[in-house]
């Protein structure tokens, strides 16, 4: 804000240093000046000396103390020797009006070259505030870019996402989860949120950090899904990347990643990636794959595992659910997979008393094998679910998909919620 009142402040004094400059030589070198300057210094010359002779009687008349002859009483105001006297030369007048343009053009020359010195003082002192203006943006920009990336290309990025949070450093693991066609993606670094676990079992958020290289001239949208983190999923992917990089460029950046109990990040299974440019896709992948991001394993969450009642099993999942204290809440759903193909949940659907519900339970989740699925809060959308009453019936149906092996698809058909 400084530099902007400087950088007006100065706009100002060059307008007003420029006006000056412009009336200076209007007015100094007009050739009326120079005439009306000569004409006073020639009376002036010819009035010197105020003794006149009387026209009538021939006695000499002071005209600076007498009005008329102080012996006949004649006025002098028609006297020949005072008309002569203030008459003009021409001559003399042109002789004086040039010495004084020369004279005005000196002046204005020596005053012209004062106020250009200050004009020019006055630019160089507002190019450097402009410049001052330009690289506290670009470094104001740099930090804003630290938070959120306002450029519509991703570029380097700071592990602190907002101002309340702080982060630790747990591990850093070097594993590459994506290298095609000219562009490598690795995952480098954990950080934990430094209050996790201490308000309650849910809060707990990390922040994973990812290179990614692109060797490519042309610029890329690269996209990841993380669908499943230590044996857990969730209605939504824990991380989902959608971003433009420039090309011939290497950046680091970082995701979010709230999750449930697990102590760490250990072991992350990517649902979905893909590659594309102006022209189209370049590479995609649906199938699942796991990347252990240490030796060590993961903890398996078990605090959980024989919540709920079980409401469908067959050779591939098992899903239990639990009603929530706060019926307008709805239910809380865990499915099992037990079975060694993953699953996408595709859809679902919602019945109350055997009428269609509006409702949004799961869309393309991803369910790798021997993962657990777990949603707190599946409800309906609409009033019917609100105002249900309490023996009402309230069924979801699930269907799921195999991305590698279509012949394993299958669906639950309606079950209740209990």
């Amino acid at each position: 804000m400084i530099l902007i009142i400087a950088m007006v402040i100065l706009v100002i004094i060059i307008i007003s240093l420029i006006i000056r400059y412009v009336y200076v030589q209007a007015n100094i070198l007009s050739s009326k000046e120079f005439r009306k300057t000569a004409e006073k210094k020639s009376a002036k010359m010819r009035i010197k000396s105020p003794q006149i002779t009387c026209d009538y009687c021939g006695c000499i008349i002071n005209t600076d103390k007498e009005k008329k002859c102080p012996n006949c009483g004649a006025v002098y105001g028609d006297d020949k020797e005072l008309k002569h006297r203030y008459k003009v030369d021409e001559a003399a007048v042109e002789k004086m009006a040039d010495a004084a343009a020369k004279d005005a053009v000196s002046r204005a020359h020596k005053e012209g070259l004062e106020t250009l010195k200050h004009i020019r003082i006055a630019i160089i002192a507002l190019l450097v505030v402009f410049v001052l203006i330009v690289v506290y943006s670009a470094i104001m920009d740099r930090r804003t870019s630290t938070y959120t990336n306002t450029s519509k290309y991703r570029g380097n990025e700071a592990v602190k996402d907002y101002n309340y949070k702080e982060y630790t450093l747990i591990d850093s693991p070097d594993v590459t989860v994506f290298d095609q066609d000219g562009v490598t993606v690795r995952i480098v670094s954990i950080y934990a949120d430094t209050t996790n676990g201490e308000y309650n079992d849910q809060d707990y958020s990390y922040r994973v950090g990812f290179t990614l290289k692109n060797k490519r001239k042309e610029p890329v949208r690269f996209t990841l899904k993380c669908v499943g983190i230590n044996g857990r999923c969730k209605y939504r992917d824990y991380i989902y990347t959608s971003s433009e990089f420039r090309g011939n460029s290497e950046v680091t950046y970082y995701e979010s990643v709230y999750g449930e109990w697990f102590d760490s990040i250990d072991e992350m299974v990517i649902g979905e990636v893909g590659l594309r440019n102006e022209e189209g896709d370049i590479y995609e992948k649906t199938s699942m794959e796991t990347f252990k991001l240490n030796d060590e394993g993961y903890t398996v969450i078990t605090k959980d595992k024989d919540k709920g009642s079980v409401i469908f099993e067959n050779d591939k999942i098992r899903i239990r659910s639990i009603e929530k204290e706060n019926s307008e809440y709805g239910y809380e759903l865990w499915i099992d997979n037990i079975s060694e193909n993953n699953y996408y949940i595709d859809d679902t659907n919602m019945k109350i008393d055997g009428e269609a519900c509006n409702s949004y339970v799961l869309y393309n989740s991803g369910l790798p094998a021997g993962y657990t699925l777990h949603h707190d809060s599946v409800n309906g959308l609409g009033d019917e679910f609100r105002k249900r009453s309490a023996d009402s019936k309230v069924e979801v149906s699930f269907s799921l998909s195999d991305p590698v092996d279509p012949s394993n698809d299958f669906s639950t058909g309606y079950i209740e919620l209990k």
